[in-house]
């Protein structure tokens, strides 16, 4: 098995040619695919798939105590949301081997021919390669420096099996049909934009008998830990009176997990982030049915139901100070055991094992998609804020530009219920702003008597620049409206000046 065995043009679908120690080229278009350091390069001049210096680490950026208030607000993309990301990975650390403990019998004697999607994980592709049990291994990412990572380890142990790499632009129209016997993917569905689509191309890609392995993170889980670590630090403070070291990392865990669970049906608003999904066992398992799949079957990857372990692995990684780490652990699984003891066997783990298996021949199977639940039904917006009165201090700058009027936000916007936008409307234009930034002052000052939920209180805070496009002032006013978004779907309408004044400081209070 050879690279153009597997990989055809991605722009006509025609065969590849080998190019010795050049790379491929397409035998219709001519299109020359170099390779680079061993790894053909499919994705095109785009630099950001060069390799280039050493990246500097990313983490969670430091989280600032400011009196109740809006915050400083700094200078970003216009229409961008600030901030880096934290994911939500799976302990790497012998990953590949509890990938297989988790399958079971499930898991093939001889793993064929094998694809593995994303090389971030390049200790797990080390042990596929080094397990012995493969035809063929081809490593596939965006990424041209994670695959040059990847590759130097495995060139450096030696072993002897046929590995190839490339870069990929668009997998959805590089890969052959029918030639995997097993597609692995530990770290990159839950950042894939259309998952469906994901998922349709490899069940396209594997041959009749051919299994899929992805390691997916837990929805349920995190949210119950989610939960579980808002309680405990609430708790620190309470007895404390000051926020522990670890709090400005743990709450940027809150805050970024909180996003992807507020917004998880916003498809447009997750398309901008690197992680984009966490999962529900029953809607994946659904959705590969759907698909075509001959059986579909998540299993817990790590079952940690306490939730004790996960935190303090989840913090560790993060970068949380080790005494704050292990004893954070111990208070989340004490306070978080409500929160953990509703989830099932089947959600007692931060990641799944998503396996999928292609029927061997063809069969008619009629698939019928579960009925939708119905809608939560309320009799107007104040019946769904959960009894208490929303509260928000919101600061406002804006500027008319060329292309429309310009909104910076900052502040917070506290509610008892989950808050997925606080929506500005200028002159009929309706532009919305998320709301998860981490606002531990927000809870210190506002919530001492636990009125809110402690999660939506310390991730109250908003960070965002709007942009108006083609609305400008008249008389440098332009007329206003300020709503605030239910995560449930209700709108809240708040108090607000008619009229937005143009470079002058606004705040708007209620």
């Amino acid at each position: 098995m050879t690279l153009p065995d597997q990989l055809h043009c991605p722009g006509c679908q025609s065969r590849l040619a080998v190019l010795p120690a050049k790379g491929l080229r397409c035998t219709r278009c001519e299109r020359v695919f170099p390779m680079v350091d061993g790894i053909v390069d499919f994705a095109g001049d785009d630099d950001a798939n060069r390799p280039h210096g050493p990246k500097s680490p990313v983490g969670p950026s430091p989280v600032g105590q400011s009196p109740v208030g809006p915050s400083p607000v700094g200078q970003s993309p216009v229409g961008e949301s600030r901030g880096g990301e934290f994911c939500h990975p799976a302990d790497t650390a012998g990953l590949f081997a509890r990938m297989r403990t988790a399958a079971g019998d499930r898991w093939p004697a001889f793993l064929g021919d094998t694809m593995a999607f994303g090389g971030r994980h390049s200790q797990t592709i080390e042990a596929i390669a080094a397990g012995g049990t493969l035809r063929f291994l081809l490593v596939l990412d965006t990424a041209m420096d994670t695959l040059l990572a990847c590759r130097t380890r495995i060139t450096a142990l030696g072993l002897g099996q046929p590995v190839a790499f490339a870069t990929v632009a668009d997998v959805q129209t590089l890969i052959r049909d029918s030639v995997a016997d097993t597609v692995i993917c530990t770290g990159t569905l839950s950042g894939v934009a259309d998952v469906r689509a994901f998922l349709a191309m490899v069940y396209r890609v594997l041959k009749p008998g051919g299994r899929a392995a992805f390691v997916v993170p837990n929805r349920r889980y995190w949210e119950a830990m989610c939960s579980a670590m808002a309680a405990s630090l609430v708790q620190l403070h309470a007895r404390e009176r000051v926020w522990p070291d670890g709090q400005p990392v743990a709450l940027e865990i809150l805050a970024h997990t909180r996003r992807l669970l507020v917004h998880r049906d916003d498809t447009a608003f997750l398309s901008v982030l690197k992680e984009k999904h966490l999962f529900d066992s029953e809607a994946l398992e659904d959705l590969g049915r759907e698909i075509g799949f001959a059986t579909v079957e998540t299993i817990p990857l790590d079952p940690d139901p306490a939730g004790a372990d996960t935190t303090r692995r989840i913090c560790w990684d993060a970068g949380v100070p080790d005494g704050f780490t292990s004893s954070f652990g111990a208070l989340a699984a004490s306070v978080g055991q409500p929160f953990f003891n509703l989830l099932g066997r089947q959600d007692g783990s931060a990641s799944m094992l998503l396996w999928l298996t292609k029927a061997r021949g063809p069969a008619v199977r009629l698939f019928s998609p579960p009925l939708a639940p119905p809608p939560v039904a309320f009799a107007g917006p104040d019946a769904a804020l959960g009894g208490a009165v929303p509260r928000w201090s919101v600061e406002l700058l804006a500027r008319d530009t060329q292309a429309g009027i310009v909104v910076t936000l900052g502040g917070w916007c506290l509610c008892n219920v989950a808050v997925r936008w606080l929506r500005l409307t200028l002159d009929g234009v309706a532009r919305q702003a998320p709301v998860w930034r981490p606002r531990p002052d927000v809870h210190e000052v506002l919530n001492g008597s636990g009125l809110y939920h402690p999660l939506n209180a310390l991730c109250s805070g908003l960070d965002s620049e709007l942009l108006f496009a083609d609305v400008h002032a008249a008389n440098n006013v332009c007329p206003f409206r300020l709503e605030i978004v239910l995560a449930s779907g209700p709108v809240v309408t708040g108090d607000a000046p008619e009229m937005l004044v143009m470079d002058e400081q606004m705040v708007v209070a209620h």
